[in-house]
């Protein structure tokens, strides 16, 4: 069963200050990556098999939802966590603030404050 789990980070500014997040994130069991790998697969196959009488849109449809679905079976499988977003307070202007995250980021991360556009790190907190 997937979980939702939380993990403590440190917001920090080029100038050194920093505050407290905390970074949300799905963690998946085998049994659910294979679930979620399977209803890609078949979801793709359904696509392809419902373009078949489109006249011309099929040439390329069907192949390539053919060969979408054991590739994204292959992600879906291959993934076993999934980043959701960061909140905490931005240390530049000091209000509070939401990070999105993609399932390729990693911690440490660089990027910017979506409300000042201020140059933030993203490190996880150590005890």
């Amino acid at each position: 069963m997937a979980s939702n789990t939380q993990l403590a980070v440190i917001i920090k500014d080029d100038e050194g200050n920093q505050k407290d997040g905390t970074m949300y994130y799905t963690v998946f069991s085998a049994a659910d990556r294979t679930k979620r790998a399977i209803i890609a697969l078949i979801g793709c196959w359904i696509i392809a098999a419902i373009a078949i009488p489109i006249p011309v849109a099929h040439l390329a449809l069907v192949p390539g939802f053919l060969v979408a679905g054991p590739v994204l079976a292959y992600f879906r499988l291959k993934m076993s966590e999934s980043k959701e977003k960061v909140l905490g307070t931005c240390p530049r202007h000091n209000g509070e603030i939401t990070i999105k995250l993609e399932n390729t980021d990693t911690i440490p991360k660089y990027t910017y404050c979506p409300d000042c556009d201020g140059a933030i790190q993203i490190v996880e907190k150590t005890a």
